[in-house]
């Protein structure tokens, strides 16, 4: 043990353990060290879990919103969307100001039409300037038939669903 002594003016005897303070000393630093690292390791988990609640908040984001412009296009509301979202112009229009998607280029295609093949439809989706494989294509009429926004004949024709239609009603 190193311990020095000493003897004060009043004669006490003042005595200082190197190894005792500095064990206590190293003992309060890794402690401290210990809770910064689990410290840490909370705010990597919550900014990890944030992240993930982001992006499908974002996921959800868009699936709504290319949902909502592909029902505008289909109840023939486009024109007159209050809410500025690019929905202003239509497909056929000059003025039109974003790209549409497949769901909504099919719905275009479709509308007016009492059915139209699937091969049809895939070539006037291209002549809209929407570039999707006809695979690409097919996967979504699928996918709006069986969201009852679209019917499927016998002779695999595609039309709209009747407006109103329980594929059309809000949930």
């Amino acid at each position: 043990m190193n311990a020095v002594t000493r003897v004060d003016r009043k004669g006490e005897v003042a005595v200082a353990d190197i190894n005792v303070s500095t064990h206590h000393f190293l003992a309060q630093l890794a402690s401290q060290a210990e809770e910064l690292r689990q410290g840490a390791e909370a705010a990597r988990r919550a900014r990890d879990e944030a992240a993930a609640r982001l992006a499908d908040f974002e996921k959800r984001l868009a699936d709504s919103t290319a949902a909502l412009r592909a029902l505008r296009i289909y109840t023939g509301e486009a024109s007159k969307s209050p809410t500025g979202d690019g929905g202003a112009g239509t497909a056929s229009g000059p003025e039109s100001t974003h790209a549409l998607s497949i769901e909504e280029a099919i719905l275009h295609v479709l509308r007016g039409e009492g059915g139209l093949p699937p091969l049809e439809i895939a070539r006037r989706i291209e002549a809209l300037g929407v570039s999707s494989s006809a695979s690409s294509i097919r996967a979504r009429l699928s996918k709006s038939v069986k969201q009852g926004t679209l019917r499927r004949d016998g002779k695999s024709r595609y039309s709209l669903a009747v407006v109103g239609s329980e594929g059309t009603q809000a949930s």
